[in-house]
């Protein structure tokens, strides 16, 4: 076995051969195969089928056993006798016996998972990982490795979507390539980022989201740092969501943690293992989802236009079918001294348009030393190069031409086929737009003990990233020529972007254990620093003299830009925990930061954090035996939020004076006296396990308030400074509910049944707006901040949409236009004002209409495990409670006149009229209710048996066909609910972008 794999990941380059020593490595120092008295298998989760590795199987009355390696194969020789009873043990597994004969290599024993464990431990930024029973607050921990050997994932958006209850993805396009906001327990700012801080093996990286060129149209692009994550090279995910979790963290928590641990090397033979994905995804219903236009012809008929039927009809699809292509290889094993996991993968995936298209190769290494007893170190490093060709949408290109056009009449519309600018095929060959990155992470982990008395350990690392944001109009011929107009366009312009970001940690920390009074104590401290810097560059060209030139340098007027910022966080903290018994624990803890941005008049900020875990069941008294386990946890802490770089400056722009010589201006006035966002939350709740293990139940109620909320302020004129300032004024409160449960309720060795649900409730809403005297008021005296169709008013959850609401109108048949139209007083007592002056102007108030964020989601999913080979998954993914801005709708209806009641207004509702003819100022038809249910996920697979693993080589295998968002049930009247311009933070606004896409995959799995 050992030659023909060498022979396999041997011939050829010496990354091959590089990799055959470490298997040859791994192999070596396995113990050497008996003849006789042996006994071998491999273990295997009884839910997913995927080998365990670090599972203890012992030969029962002997001190012989073996640890199961990354694949989940034993081992155990010197075993005597003619039949033996193996003991099988794993943490989060359930104890099973199986009889094996001596001499038997394909003993099978299936572990069925225990839904919920408290012995399971989690990362706190301690300096050792900690049992959940002495956690005071919620942590959700996500088996990505699990996850994706039961339907894979391609990215950290699929992977992580509906796994945690409070953690709402909003995707924004369903483009190759893009990626998501993340928001954990809603809005916990008014005007500051609003994502967690991401860590990989205690690094802190990256978290951008909207980066990459214009894509959007409105400056906006789609490209998530957080999808350059490979998923096959995760092990878990644990999710910190509030301030009484992420206190240790600091002055940059408030929006909640997520910590990623990549895989490590298992002690044992070296396991060798491919992973390759091929499919296709559609645009699924789109004649439908896309709608129609409609125009009165010459002749009194109404010619409805729909493009994906328009290019049926002409024997053509619109919209291709996507490809997805992924392969991974990876190399596990390693001895009690050098563990070893390399990970590496190469995917490239075609969107539904020429336009949209990724490639990206990923690498990374796991290598961990245990030279002594008391020291382990561990080197980690990843790394990816990718590019990724981004489709315009929403605000124009293709997308924006294909919904807005009709039935063309005019030579010039017959020209481009009815499209609204320009047919598709002019975008897609005219303009280009792409992202190429390379992103490098890498750190160093030493972790020290001392006895059982003290841990120590120390993380140093560096997240590089390089992007090129380009957009690029070539010089156009006479077909481009045809449909864009604008010299600019016609003659060529480039804009290339260069960011380059470093984020750098330094953290250590340190646990003291000690027996004080009868009781266990853990005394822990720490201190880090985090440094950000930004550096950027920008080049833009217009007008090349001639074809095929693309550099920047090449045309003939050229514009430039150049800006560095750095920002700068050092933390220190102390935490002191009492354990009772085992069975309760209290913990105080208190964490003092600065942060650069503040500037030098700033003092240190403390974040205290108190918490205490009781597991009840445990006491003496407990009696209600279907109860397994039963922790009761509160928790209180506080956390904040530094604003941008610079803020609290005063700085001054560069200028020509009035000599000519340079000078400068006044820019911003800043705020000496800026202080950071300030969130306190409280948290209760319980964990527990019932009816013999069979179900679990997370259940968790927290209350988060904002002080010193960042709001902007106009500068008074005799400051010598225009524009706004930013201000501590503003305060949000936070109340939620989640729920995260399990429920196996078959377990039998032919049929496992597994059901999963997780729901959270969040409502949010403002407490405060500072000094309201000049602030605008409501028809109730309630003041409050308008910006477009979102306010924040007191009261309210932040960004509510308020906008004017028709409560009647009346139909003229002579003018055929809506006349006499009523809206809301806003005084709530089904009062009515005209809508408008004599001259068209608003004259009602805004009123509420709803939230912009959903306040309910969740997600409901189910496995089935029958006859050890076949396993069913699914998971419905949901959201409700908001509604979002169909500016679709919009466009149509009152900016091209486009819809039916335009055209046959007679027919329709006079409310609804009344607005389609009010040239954008009456709107509230377009805030739809923007509820959802999705078939997220869908697999079926087959693992295969040990001769038909042979046939290919291999030592175990699976096969998978999975299919993602493959049908929807919204009462949303768009394209889409999920669909938004992707820079707006608050703002759920949908315009002709590309939607979630279905997709199907086929996967296989092999293990050598």
């Amino acid at each position: 076995m050992r030659d023909r794999m060498t022979a396999f990941v041997g011939r050829g380059s010496g990354w091959r051969r590089l990799t055959a020593a470490f298997m040859a490595l791994g192999l070596a120092t396995s113990p050497a195969a008996a003849q006789t008295g042996v006994v071998g298998g491999t273990v295997v989760d009884a839910r997913t089928l995927r080998g365990l590795d670090g599972a203890q199987v012992q030969v029962e009355g002997t001190t012989i056993g073996a640890q199961t390696d990354g694949s989940g194969a034993f081992r155990i020789t010197g075993v005597s006798g003619t039949q033996v009873t193996l003991q099988v043990r794993r943490l989060g597994f359930k104890p099973a016996t199986v009889t094996a004969r001596v001499g038997q290599t394909d003993v099978r024993v299936t572990l069925s998972e225990q839904v919920a464990s408290l012995s399971e431990v989690v990362i706190t930024g301690t300096a050792e990982p900690v049992e959940k029973r002495a956690i005071g607050n919620s942590v959700t921990k996500v088996d990505a490795a699990t996850i994706q050997a039961i339907a894979p994932a391609s990215d950290m958006t699929t992977l992580l979507n509906g796994k945690a209850a409070g953690v709402v993805m909003t995707g924004g396009s369903g483009a190759v390539g893009s990626g998501p906001r993340i928001r954990i327990r809603g809005a916990a700012s008014l005007s500051l980022n609003d994502q967690p801080l991401i860590y990989v093996d205690g690094v802190r990286i990256a978290n951008d989201v909207s980066t990459g060129p214009r894509s959007q149209f409105f400056s906006s692009g789609v490209i998530s740092r957080l999808n350059d994550i490979d998923p096959e090279n995760i092990e878990s995910i644990e999710v910190i969501k509030g301030p009484a979790a992420a206190t240790l963290y600091g002055t940059e928590a408030n929006n909640g943690v997520i910590q990623i641990i990549t895989k490590r090397g298992k002690a044992g033979r070296s396991v060798f293992t491919m992973n390759v994905r091929e499919g296709g995804s559609w645009f699924q219903n789109a004649e439908e989802r896309i709608g129609q236009t409609y125009r009165r012809l010459a002749d009194g008929t109404i010619s409805a236009w729909n493009p994906v039927a328009i290019n049926r009809e002409a024997g053509l699809d619109l919209f291709k079918t996507g490809l997805s292509q992924s392969y991974n290889m990876a190399l596990n094993g390693g001895t009690d001294v050098v563990k070893y996991n390399f990970n590496g993968s190469y995917d490239n995936d075609k969107g539904i348009e020429p336009t949209n298209s990724l490639w990206r190769w990923s690498g990374g290494g796991n290598v961990s030393l245990s030279p002594y007893k008391n020291l382990d170190i561990q080197a980690v490093f990843n790394t990816n190069q990718s590019v990724v060709n981004v489709p315009l949408e929403a605000g124009g290109g293709a997308w924006f031409s294909l919904y807005f056009g009709q039935t063309p009449v005019t030579d010039a519309e017959k020209l481009r086929r009815g499209y609204f600018s320009a047919p598709p095929e002019a975008f897609w060959g005219a303009f280009k737009q792409w992202q190429a990155v390379k992103r490098t992470t890498g750190s160093i982990q030493m972790n020290h003990r001392l006895g059982t008395w003290l841990n120590q350990r120390l993380v140093v690392g560096n997240d590089l990233t390089g992007e090129d944001n380009v957009n690029q109009t070539e010089r156009m011929g006479p077909f481009y020529r045809q449909f864009f107009t604008n010299p600019v366009d016609q003659n060529g312009n480039k804009e290339t972007r260069r960011r380059e970001l470093s984020v750098t940690s330094i953290d250590y920390a340190a646990s003291l254990k000690k027996a004080l009074f009868g009781m266990q104590t853990s005394t822990s401290f720490g201190a880090q620093y985090f440094r950000r810097q930004t550096y950027a560059v920008r080049a833009r060209g217009e007008s090349f003299p001639s074809a095929g030139l693309s550099l920047v340098d090449a045309a003939a007027t050229t514009f430039g830009g150049e800006d560095f910022f750095e920002n700068a966080t050092v933390g220190f903290y102390g935490q002191e925990q009492v354990n009772l018994n085992d069975r309760m624990y209290l913990t105080a803890a208190l964490r003092v930061d600065n942060n650069s941005a503040f500037g030098e008049d700033f003092s240190w900020v403390t974040y205290p954090k108190v918490s205490g875990t009781w597991v009840i069941n445990e006491e003496p008294w407990f009696k209600l035996g279907w109860i397994n386990s039963l922790k009761l946890r509160a928790a209180y802490g506080q956390t904040g939020q530094q604003p941008d770089v610079n803020t609290a400056l005063r700085t001054y722009s560069a200028t020509t004076g009035g000599d000519g010589n340079p000078a400068v201006s006044p820019l911003s006035l800043g705020n000496p006296d800026l202080k950071p966002e300030r969130a306190g939350e409280i948290e209760l709740g319980f964990d527990g396990t019932f009816l013999s293990e069979r179900v679990s139940a997370e259940v968790t109620w927290y209350r988060r308030d904002t002080k010193d909320g960042i709001l902007f302020q106009d500068v008074p004129p005799s400051s010598g400074f225009a524009g706004q300032r930013v201000v501590n004024i503003g305060g949000i409160r936070s109340t939620g509910i989640e729920l995260q449960t399990r429920y196996n309720a078959l377990n039998m060795r032919n049929l496992n049944l597994d059901f999963g649900f997780n729901i959270s409730n969040n409502d949010n809403q403002i407490t405060s707006l500072g000094n309201t005297a000049n602030l605008a008021k409501d028809p109730l005296g309630n003041p409050f901040i308008q910006i477009g169709g979102n306010r924040n008013t007191i009261g309210k959850a932040v960004m509510t949409w308020y906008d004017f609401k028709v409560r009647s109108a009346t139909y003229n048949p002579a003018t055929r236009r809506a006349e006499n139209m009523k809206c809301d007083d806003g005084l709530g007592k089904g009062g009515v004002v005209d809508c408008l002056t004599a001259a068209g102007q608003p004259n009602a108030p805004r009123v509420f209409v709803g939230r912009a964020d959903p306040s309910v989601e969740g997600s409901f999913n189910t496995t089935v495990t029958a006859f050890q080979k076949w396993r069913f998954y699914g998971l419905v993914d949901f959201k409700g409670g908001h509604r979002v801005l169909n500016n679709n709708d919009r466009a149509r209806c009152q900016v091209f006149n486009q819809c039916l009641a335009n055209i046959e207004p007679e027919k329709y509702d006079p409310v609804f009229v009344a607005q389609a003819q009010s040239n954008g100022i009456l709107r509230e038809f377009t805030y739809q209710k923007a509820k959802f249910a999705r078939l997220r996920e869908v697999s079926a697979s087959y693992t295969m048996g040990q001769d038909m693993a042979r046939w290919v080589g291999a030592r175990s295998g699976a096969l998978t066909l999975s299919g993602r968002n493959l049908a929807l049930w919204t009462p949303y009247g768009g394209t889409d609910p999920e669909n938004f311009f992707t820079l707006q933070q608050f703002v759920r606004l949908e315009q002709a972008q590309v939607p979630p896409l279905a997709q199907v995959l086929f996967s296989v799995s092999l293990s050598y």
